[in-house]
């Protein structure tokens, strides 16, 4: 398997596990803990942002060391910032355009999404440097 597919694999591995831990965790804040819904949206999106920083920084894209941390996480939230907004805005505007149940344009935006945040994270926020 060439490089970027078996990073691509394993990009997928670690959203499908970010899934789980998140909804598992929502579940928990919700119904265990009776946070408010947004509340625990945000909490657990941003504790999934730090899991997925950390997979794949060490065993997606192998970046070890150096002290670019806070550079690399900084760069990683801003561009799950903006995969939210892009999807959100692509969400609205398929469902007000077409009538749509969101649903389903939602899941058939998840492909594109996926692509989008290994774009980002390959290319951007977890780039290698190039000495």
């Amino acid at each position: 398997m060439s490089g970027v597919k078996l990073e691509f694999s394993k990009f997928t591995i670690v959203g499908g596990v970010n899934f789980l831990f998140t909804f598992v965790l929502f579940y928990c804040a919700v119904r265990v803990l009776k946070l408010n819904y947004v509340v625990a949206l945000v909490a657990v999106s941003l504790l999934g942002m730090l899991l997925t920083y950390c997979l794949n920084r060490i065993w997606v894209f192998r970046l070890e060391g150096g002290d670019d941390h806070r550079s690399r996480l900084f760069k990683y939230i801003v561009s799950g910032f903006l995969s939210i907004a892009l999807n959100a805005l692509a969400l609205r505007y398929i469902v007000e355009e077409t009538g749509f149940d969101p649903f389903y344009v939602q899941i058939a935006l998840i492909p594109f999404i996926v692509v989008l945040n290994f774009s980002l994270a390959k290319f951007w926020s977890l780039r290698r440097n190039i000495d």
